[in-house]
């Protein structure tokens, strides 16, 4: 495989996660309330995102200069994670879900919130500076794509026939498959959100009985109705 990345911290990708963050809750998290500074949610929540960018570009310049070595130190952290972790990683999740990368060049954004979010047809990631493991991150987020472009964007697929709210909680709980395969290529099984932990655990029993990515998705196409509710 000829993969290659970037690590950029790039001001406005930082302020969309902040403003994006403070105004939306997703997978039972409402991620406003992971920040506690009242003159911070006051500058954001429930604002435009350009009014929003007036409060969140000065504050982050600000947050830089002050945090500048704890950035520059993961920016570091992060180049050394994968130039060791990166290839392998991705040589994983192609034997795990049974197919090649959908795309070989990825792009991660350094972000001061407390949030991962990502965008499939950029190949882009939202890597947060206070968390300790960047290749699970990663994975978690590469298993994501693969399971997009393989299956929900596959018109043959029933996964493409899901509603966005079911296919968005199987799509989430699949992530079992990084658990302790993947360890110690990231330092803890990927433990997912609290919402999904029951159908996780019953998804984990079918894994672990063929390791059989498709096998898996059909199951939890079968199963996922006792576990989603409306």
């Amino acid at each position: 495989m000829n993969l290659s990345y970037e690590v950029k911290l790039d001001i406005k990708k930082d302020a969309w996660n902040w403003w994006d963050g403070c105004n939306s809750d997703s997978h039972g998290v409402d991620w406003k309330k992971r920040i506690k500074q009242k003159e911070v949610l006051d500058g954001i929540v429930g604002k435009s995102e350009k009014s929003a960018y007036d409060y969140l570009l000065p504050f982050l310049n600000d947050k830089y200069k002050n945090e500048s070595a704890v950035i520059d130190d993961f920016k570091k952290y992060i180049e050394d994670e994968f130039d060791s972790k990166f290839y392998l990683g991705c040589k994983k999740i192609v034997e795990a879900m049974g197919r090649p990368l959908y795309r070989n060049d990825f792009t991660f954004f350094l972000t001061t919130f407390p949030r991962a979010p990502y965008d499939k047809d950029c190949g882009y990631v939202w890597q947060c500076v206070y968390w300790f493991d960047p290749m699970s991150v990663f994975l978690h987020e590469l298993c994501h794509f693969q399971f997009i472009y393989y299956w929900r964007e596959n018109e043959d697929s029933p996964v493409s026939k899901l509603p966005k709210d079911q296919f968005e909680f199987l799509k989430e709980s699949l992530t079992i498959v990084l658990d302790e395969d993947f360890v110690p290529l990231i330092k803890e099984p990927d433990e997912g959100y609290d919402i999904h932990e029951a159908f996780r655990q019953e998804l984990k029993k079918s894994w672990e009985r063929d390791k059989d990515f498709d096998n898996l998705v059909s199951f939890g196409l079968k199963a996922l109705p006792n576990h989603y509710k409306d």
